[in-house]
């Protein structure tokens, strides 16, 4: 049996009164687990697997899906404005998208920790994604770059053979706006639209085009 910290990521209803468990941990990496009879009214795991909250876990078997023996939230609960409980799916669906393995993920648990309590905070919510994604796109081995001896002036955009590239037609994000973003400067919020939209097709391009749901729901 092991035993480690992680966070619910989905659920998905199994047999009669059972789920299936996708989770973060922190020392394990991605592991789905089953949680038996865990939607049962006198269930053990009753209001202990909720998404977005720290909860150590145990659970025993060698197979790809082990068996959930027990589950205790650790983390505290909070109330975030419904755009963070969004942009809460929206990190938890890229990282199910993304399928990491366990150095991936493990490396990835702290970051994805801070940003949830960040979210909780009611903290704004694009750059915080912004910089999850980053994050993920180094993890994943597409770390943006652009030259040192580039001008603040020059317009980027994405291209998924070469990275970061000067622009010829789309213009809303420069260099400089690079530079203050990847450095944790203030930007404004036309930077900020500018780095957004830098983003989109780096995403894209890491998910390998499937679509992402909760993207939507930010969007409108």
């Amino acid at each position: 049996m092991l035993t480690d910290d992680a966070f619910v990521l989905h659920k998905i209803n199994y047999k009669n009164s059972s789920e299936i468990v996708k989770l973060l941990t922190r020392q394990h990496g991605r592991i789905d687990a089953v949680a038996k009879g865990s939607r049962g009214k006198k269930s053990p795991f009753k209001g202990h697997l909720q998404p977005f909250i720290e909860t150590t876990i145990s659970w025993q078997g060698r197979q790809d899906l082990k068996t959930l023996t027990q589950a205790e939230q650790s983390g505290l609960v909070g109330k975030p404005d419904y755009l963070n409980q969004v942009a809460m799916l929206y990190c938890n669906e890229l990282l199910l998208l993304l399928n990491m393995d366990e150095e991936h993920s493990t490396a990835v648990y702290p970051i994805y920790r801070d940003l949830i309590k960040s979210l909780y905070d009611n903290q704004p919510v694009a750059l915080l994604l912004r910089y999850f994604e980053l994050n993920l796109c180094a993890l994943n081995g597409y770390a943006l770059s652009i030259d040192e001896e580039m001008a603040d002036n020059t317009a980027l955009m994405f291209q998924p053979d070469h990275g970061l590239v000067v622009s010829q037609a789309d213009k809303f994000c420069t260099a400089g706006t690079f530079r203050r973003f990847v450095n944790h400067k203030a930007l404004t919020d036309d930077e900020v639209r500018g780095i957004n939209r830098l983003f989109r097709p780096v995403v894209n391009h890491l998910v390998g085009g499937r679509p992402i749901r909760s993207r939507e729901l930010l969007r409108r």
